[in-house]
């Protein structure tokens, strides 16, 4: 286990899980698979016409930036941050990181880029470069919040968590999710809430 520091009571978690959405999987594969096909029975049946090409075309990417950018659940842990995607792993070093922070209420157009829908509740990006890294396309738990942040100032001093703490009785990110099978050694956010009760 990692040591808390001393201005907390609890230890940190050796890394921390957030989970995203099924509503936001289904979404991000749905959508590219509708247009695909809808593209590809055009050419079928229609040939190869513009209009039936371009929505192939389209659809394809889509599908592609979702297999391989819209992560299943993150991983948040000393060493930094790993997005685990269908097709991809990607782990980024805290020292490539700006931060971790709440998304800028923007224009639908940039949420839904950032896969975060079009929703009230805002999940958490990892600030890299330009454009954010979706960590979870829904808003994490106190629970899930305290750890984040506890660890963070541990893990990264001088970097600060730019989200505002979430209000009592919001569900954690790992609620309709089943323990991960791969994630040996890994204390998710369901040890971290039921810590926290102790």
């Amino acid at each position: 286990m990692v040591s808390a520091g001393s201005g907390s009571a609890k230890p940190l978690p050796q890394a921390l899980v957030l989970h995203t959405t099924w509503r936001g999987r289904l979404l991000f594969l749905t959508a590219p698979l509708v247009l695909l096909g809808l593209g590809g029975y055009g050419i079928v049946f229609g040939g190869f016409q513009i209009f039936n090409s371009i929505l192939a075309v389209i659809g394809l990417l889509l599908l592609a930036a979702s297999l391989l950018d819209f992560p299943l659940y993150s991983v948040v842990g000393p060493e930094g941050v790993e997005r685990r995607c269908l097709l991809r792993r990607e782990r980024r070093a805290w020292s490539e990181l700006r931060t971790i922070a709440r998304p800028a209420n923007r224009g639908i157009a940039s949420r839904v880029r950032s896969g975060l829908g079009t929703g009230n509740s805002s999940g958490l990006v990892a600030e890299i470069g330009a454009r954010p890294s979706l960590l979870t396309d829904r808003i994490e738990s106190p629970a899930e919040f305290d750890a984040l942040e506890n660890a963070m100032a541990q893990w990264v001093p001088g970097m600060v968590l730019r989200a505002s703490r979430p209000t009592d009785g919001t569900a954690p990110t790992w609620l309709y999710k089943r323990r991960l099978g791969d994630g040996e050694g890994l204390i998710d956010a369901l040890h971290v809430e039921r810590d926290r009760d102790r």
